[in-house]
């Protein structure tokens, strides 16, 4: 196929990733509705936001270990939540391992 010729202008490979998102050749988990295609996120799949929650709280925690200044000068508003997850890595340590080691599991599995 000829890609310099009639997509709009596009000679290099930008046509090709515009396709890729747009078009049928890529397809995220795909829920179907009467209106179009919704694509499902993390805040919609339990596993996903389990994971993105569980990679946040062991990523605080090693941040707060490596440099606690990073993560201690903020502990209200919206980043104190960095610094509340990092205190539930520390205080439940051996919980959140073991989810860490399920969800490993998970995912390898199925």
């Amino acid at each position: 196929m000829d890609m310099s010729l009639g997509h709009g202008g596009y000679n290099d490979d930008s046509w090709a990733i515009t396709r890729f998102f747009r078009e049928e050749v890529f397809h995220p988990k795909k829920i179907g509705s009467n209106i179009g295609i919704v694509y499902a996120s993390a805040l919609f799949n339990f596993q996903s936001l389990l994971l993105v929650v569980l990679l946040t709280i062991c990523t605080c925690t090693y941040l707060r270990a490596q440099a606690p200044t990073l993560i201690d000068r903020n502990k209200t508003g919206v980043m104190g939540l960095f610094w509340k997850a990092a205190r539930i890595g520390e205080r439940l340590s051996p919980y959140v391992s073991l989810a860490c080691f399920i969800m490993a599991f998970q995912l390898i599995v199925y």
